[in-house]
């Protein structure tokens, strides 16, 4: 049984008192992942996108944006780094999800010992997504959401290899799919919110959000052990 409020509700508890750390690591992924898009920001600055953007005619903003020309390399660079910095993060909640012992800095450092994994998983995870997407765009979004658990898995199991966990991320995601969409689609309004404070609520916001999935993937990983459709020999290589 998905039950999306109960794992929000179990966030809210599980980062009382805890609150500091999350919001560190965001602020350090936040800065980071800006870092590695300054080549974006130049381009839009060239092509005027800030100024058009205060004037507020949001149109010609829009059409500024989506004429970025970004190269394929600059992208896949960013989109790796944006994969380690996942697998960190999520290092840190599947600790805190553990256990109310406070965490570290250290906890979210020590995810980065699983680089290669962040990578390699990402390289495979948008192969399939693009091959799915280049059939129909659904495909491809739906598959996307049976290959979200992936870096959790990562993370959690080291011995799985990452074309077992993608194999893995699409069994215990069956039947669930929707409600993960769902689930995602439920913090569209804080992050329209977040927006509008100019991104300083995501510091408080990514690590509820994070929290929630947390909580949701070890429950679509308990419902699969128990049904039989996952077995405990199958989380080891």
């Amino acid at each position: 049984m998905f039950e999306r409020k109960k794992y929000k509700s179990f966030a809210k508890t599980q980062l009382s008192g805890r609150w500091g750390i999350p919001i560190l690591v965001t602020l350090f992924v936040t800065i980071i992942t800006r870092i590695f898009s300054i080549p974006d920001i130049l381009q839009l600055s060239n092509k005027g996108y800030f100024t058009v953007l205060l004037a507020g005619d949001f149109r010609e903003a829009y059409s500024i944006y989506t004429s970025l020309n970004t190269s394929y390399i600059t992208t896949l660079i960013q989109l790796i780094v944006a994969a380690i910095l996942e697998i960190a993060s999520i290092n840190l909640y599947l600790k805190m999800s553990r256990s109310p012992e406070p965490v570290s800095f250290g906890d979210f450092i020590e995810g980065f010992n699983n680089w290669t994994r962040a990578t390699l998983g990402i390289l495979w995870q948008l192969l399939w997504i693009f091959l799915w997407t280049f059939i129909f765009i659904i495909p491809g979004i739906i598959k996307a959401v049976a290959y979200s658990q992936m870096f959790y898995i990562l993370a959690e199991f080291k011995d799985v290899s990452v074309t077992k966990a993608m194999r893995i991320s699409i069994e215990i995601t069956k039947g669930r799919k929707w409600d993960l969409f769902v689930m995602w689609l439920s913090f569209l309004g804080w992050d329209i919110l977040s927006t509008l404070t100019c991104g300083i609520l995501e510091l408080w916001l990514a690590p509820y959000k994070n929290m929630t999935y947390t909580n949701a993937y070890h429950s679509l990983m308990k419902e699969a052990l128990e049904s039989g459709r996952i077995k405990p020999e199958d989380l080891t290589e």
